[in-house]
């Protein structure tokens, strides 16, 4: 259980990692941190997004703050009052898609057999 949660947590860091990335600075272990802490409520799938829209709209050359990914994760909720609903919903949604998916999967394997 912990090696899933070790790479998961590398992938999720990794995403944190392209905001370095993207203004050619090297990654500080120690702010990196800070970024981990700051960010930690918001699930990858929602973190990818939010950091692409980041360096998208970033026009400086320098590593845009946590609270610039905030923002973006806000934009991409539709600027919610509550946020931890907002994100519960968000993933709420996400679990619903994978189910419908895969049922549609399944599906369509029995309707071949």
């Amino acid at each position: 259980m912990a090696e899933g949660y070790d790479l998961a947590l590398e992938e999720w860091l990794g995403v944190l990692e392209e905001l370095w990335s993207a203004v050619g600075k090297p990654i500080e272990p120690d702010r990196l941190q800070v970024y981990r802490n700051a960010l930690a409520d918001v699930p990858l799938g929602l973190l990818e997004v939010a950091v692409r829209r980041v360096i998208r709209e970033n026009t400086f050359s320098v590593v845009p703050p946590p609270g610039a990914v905030w923002e973006a994760v806000r934009q991409e909720l539709g600027n919610p009052q509550d946020m931890r609903l907002a994100i519960q919903r968000w993933e709420d949604r996400l679990w619903e898609t994978m189910i419908w998916k895969r049922s549609s999967i399944s599906n369509e394997i029995e309707d071949e057999v």
